[in-house]
Parts: structure tokens; C-alpha cells; sequence
């Protein structure tokens, strides 16, 4: 192979990649807003999903964060109201940090006793056929009506305050239950709803 021959093949690479990046860019810049958009409409799409008696949601300025730690966080708050205006819980969504895959997002309700009324994983990245079956209604719903600490077992739940692990993905079992926990603790401590979770 000659040294013309190299150098051409080479430029026609570089022109390949730059057209490449530039389409790419251009696909990004189109498109940005309307993930974006997506995105943010799936996230109030779930405050429903999760308290479904509300007719309103109102966002909460926090300014304290009792019951979270470095594995879970709050994204945000909103009290939500029933057809009456009368305050009937709040819908949190939160973050944990301690999933298989990475960060996993939950939205969650709870009512003014401290009852779960409703959970959703709105983003994740577990593995497929294991940790991301935490998406699945089936499972996921087990929290629903679980109020104080939750605890997740691989033997069977026989207790009230108990779900059954994900098969295979205690990991990603434990993430969303201690980020559940941690909402239950936070609903308890900053709006003294129920008896609170793992941390009161």
C-alpha cells in the first residue's frame, strides 16, 4: 500500500467522522426540547399516577431534608389537595444512589397517616430480566398501603411491614426500599405524617 493511498484513506475517515458528529449534533439540538419535554411531562404524569385522589398539586420550597443521607435524595416535594382543596398527602420525588445500576428515580405518595398511596420508578438503569423488573406493577405495588419501616425479605413477606425481594437483585430491593424508607422518615419528620420509616 502506498503513502498516497494511506493519506487518502485517512482523509476520507476524518471526513466520515466529521460529518458523522455534525449530524449527530444537529439530530441533538432538534430533539433536545422535545425529550426534555417528554420527560418532564412523564414526571408529573406520575404524581397522578401515585395519588390518584388529587385534583392539585402544589410544589414545596424544603428546606431541610431529615431522613435522607448520601444514598437517597429529594428532588422535589408537592402537597397534594383533594377536590375540596383540603391537604391529602404529598407526592416525593426522590432519588437513591445505591442501585446496581446506578442512580434510580421513584416518585412516591404518601398520605396524611403516613400511608403509601402509590409508587413509581421513573428511571433506572438495572440490569434487564433482574433488577429492572423493580418497574414491573406487580412488584412495585407491593409498598402500596406500607406505612413506618418497610422491610423486604427473600423468604417470603408474612408480615405487614414486609415485600418480597426481587429474585436474583437484593441490590436493586435494597435501594428502593431504603429510598422508601427514607421517604416514609421525611413525610413523619418534616410534616409529621404516620410513624415515619427506618430513621425515626
Amino acid at each position: 500500500m502506498n503513502m498516497k493511498k494511506i493519506v487518502i484513506d485517512t482523509l476520507k475517515l476524518v471526513v466520515i467522522t466529521l460529518v458523522a458528529g455534525l449530524l449527530l449534533s444537529v439530530v441533538y439540538q432538534l430533539t433536545k426540547d422535545t425529550i426534555a419535554a417528554a420527560e418532564a411531562q412523564e414526571l408529573t404524569d406520575s404524581y397522578s399516577a401515585v395519588m390518584a385522589n388529587a385534583s392539585e398539586f402544589v410544589e414545596i420550597e424544603v428546606t431541610e431534608t431529615p431522613g435522607f443521607d448520601d444514598d437517597t435524595s429529594l428532588n422535589t416535594a408537592l402537597y397534594a389537595y383533594g377536590e375540596d382543596s383540603s391537604e391529602i398527602g404529598v407526592v416525593l420525588s426522590i432519588t437513591s444512589h445505591k442501585g446496581y445500576g446506578g442512580d434510580i428515580d421513584i416518585t412516591i405518595g404518601i398520605d396524611t397517616d403516613g400511608v403509601i398511596t402509590g409508587i413509581v420508578v421513573t428511571s433506572m438503569s438495572e440490569t434487564s430480566g433482574l433488577g429492572a423488573n423493580c418497574q414491573n406493577e406487580e412488584w412495585i405495588s407491593q409498598y402500596i398501603g406500607k406505612s413506618g419501616e418497610v422491610i423486604y425479605t427473600k423468604t417470603g413477606a408474612t408480615a405487614d411491614n414486609e415485600i418480597d425481594a426481587i429474585s436474583g437483585a437484593t441490590k436493586t430491593t435494597r435501594a428502593i426500599t431504603n429510598a422508601v424508607n427514607s421517604a416514609l422518615d421525611f413525610a413523619y419528620e418534616y410534616f409529621g405524617y404516620g410513624e415515619g420509616g427506618e430513621n425515626s
